[in-house]
């Protein structure tokens, strides 16, 4: 898995390593999480894994033994207790449990030393205790244990070529922004501060230009603005550029990919009143914006690479869940379509 994979990887997940996004799902009420596996041009039936009791929360992603697959972290924030699942497809080949943390603990995948293989970084967002956890797969080979002050939120990106991964602070009350790098070694840290940013927008973390590093993509959720912060350099500074996109309606929903292949983030703008779609096409200083077919407003989008083909496709779900349509593309979309 390259660095560029392991990256996105946190996002969509791939348990059986074939470089097709699959579908995984947890229903809160029967407790029960499934996994789809991408074949060809459609899924595959439901794997029901395993019941899981009261408590535990929607995992989040990760490669902990660097095979490619997405391995699975749980944590339960009633009982503080966390595991990892290390993943071979629909099954489990190892369900270790990890430390238990009792509080307001949130967990960020990543790799912060730099050696492929999926590491820990814990937040407590009331006392602002933090913990980075530098793991083989479910081992935990090194901690660093220290204190900021509460009330941010952390994740994992790459703004810095170094092959591994920094953290991205925001804190939504104050708009406050800073990037912490990670010592390999130490499991150290230190910090730059970034400008602040109004409270008002949120921000995804993409590759805006197709070199590998991390940039940030802002949109209020207020006025419907939008904004691309993009690192030239090979380290923080000088500050970001600053690449004001078009502005929408603050309904309209933006998901980001890749559909050309280039590397390069792209954006599906979408009505959900009308059903319109566009896509932005990154360039230089301004993104190419085309009109694609519209798709019925009962509909939401999810991005993936459903045919393992490099570029991003489009699965539409229905409102009821009981219809889905994936568009590929090959830089064209829809270059083709299948229902689910």
């Amino acid at each position: 898995m390259t660095f560029f994979d392991s990256l996105n990887s946190f996002k969509a997940p791939d348990f059986n390593g074939d470089g097709r996004t699959d579908l995984f799902s947890f229903d809160l009420t029967t407790r029960i999480p499934e996994i789809n596996l991408s074949a060809n041009i459609r899924t595959s039936a439901s794997s029901p894994i395993f019941f899981i009791p009261e408590g535990w929360q929607t995992p989040k992603y990760g490669d902990f033994n660097q095979d490619g697959k997405t391995d699975l972290v749980w944590r339960n924030p009633k009982t503080g207790e966390n595991a990892i699942w290390l993943m071979d497809g629909t099954s489990s080949l190892d369900a270790q449990w990890l430390d238990s943390l009792q509080g307001t603990w949130t967990e960020v995948v990543g790799d912060f030393d730099g050696n492929g293989t999926s590491d820990l970084f814990w937040y407590n967002s009331t006392t602002g205790e933090f913990q980075i956890w530098a793991m083989n797969g479910a081992q935990r080979v090194k901690r660093s244990i220290a204190q900021i002050e509460p009330g941010w939120e952390p994740a994992a990106a790459n703004f810095i070529s170094d092959h591994r991964h920094e953290l991205f602070w925001r804190n939504p009350l104050t708009g406050q922004n800073a990037v912490w790098t990670i010592d390999p070694q130490t499991l150290g840290i230190s910090g730059e501060w970034l400008e602040a940013k109004s409270p008002t927008w949120n921000y995804e973390i993409i590759d805006y230009n197709g070199d590998g590093r991390s940039d940030l993509f802002w949109r209020d959720r207020l006025t419907g603005q939008n904004q691309i912060w993009l690192w030239t350099s090979d380290s923080l500074q000088p500050d970001p550029i600053a690449i004001d996109l078009p502005s929408t309606s603050s309904d309209f929903v933006i998901k980001t990919g890749d559909f050309d292949g280039n590397h390069k983030t792209d954006f599906l703008v979408r009505n959900p009143s009308t059903g319109e779609n566009q896509i932005w096409r990154a360039g230089d200083i301004e993104v190419q914006i085309s009109d694609i077919p519209a798709q019925s407003a009962t509909f939401f989008p999810e991005i993936g690479d459903y045919n393992g083909d490099r570029f991003s496709d489009i699965r539409w779900v229905s409102v009821t869940g009981q219809e889905n349509v994936i568009w590929f593309s090959d830089g064209k979309l829809p270059q083709s379509i299948a229902t689910e």
